[in-house]
């Protein structure tokens, strides 16, 4: 688990169980038994950066302050909140629509209406047929990172 110097307490306290729920959700099945290392920010040994073929060690400690990019950026957390704000309200808009069976969604990709894009399926289920597949509201699904619907997708047949 890598800790950047500039992660405020929030995401230092929440950091541990992020990486809990990862492992106990990753798709391949990793064991939730895997040790956890933490990881400081310049502290980085070899065998961590040598996984990221463009690790730059001097990335952070030239140029602009994380604040100074976070200022040009915007704020992250609103980027991510302003993204799940529109999908949510996006995917709960009752003009969704057109809706299709599950059976019609779940045919090759040549068999498919031409409105539906094969990587978005599930936007075209009916609230009660999304219900009954994913087994959580539009809203939850929305809520989840993004390879965590993948997974779910995959799994039902809808990616």
């Amino acid at each position: 688990m890598w800790v950047g110097k500039e992660a405020n307490e929030i995401e230092k306290k929440e950091a541990l169980a992020t990486v809990q729920e990862y492992l106990q959700t990753h798709p391949s099945g990793r064991e939730i038994d895997t040790p956890i290392l933490v990881v400081k920010q310049g502290f980085e040994p070899p065998n961590f950066t040598g996984w990221f073929l463009a690790w730059d060690p001097k990335k952070w400690s030239e140029g602009k302050t994380y604040e100074q990019l976070k200022k040009e950026l915007r704020d992250a957390n609103d980027i991510i909140r302003i993204t799940a704000d529109n999908r949510l309200e996006t995917l709960s808009s009752s003009s969704r629509g057109p809706f299709y069976p599950l059976e019609v969604l779940l045919s090759s990709q040549d068999d498919l209406p031409g409105d539906v894009d094969p990587a978005k399926k599930e936007n075209f289920l009916s609230d009660d047929d999304f219900m009954r597949v994913f087994g959580i509201p539009w809203e939850k699904f929305a809520a989840l990172p993004t390879w965590k619907q993948l997974h779910m997708k995959k799994e039902r047949g809808l990616f």
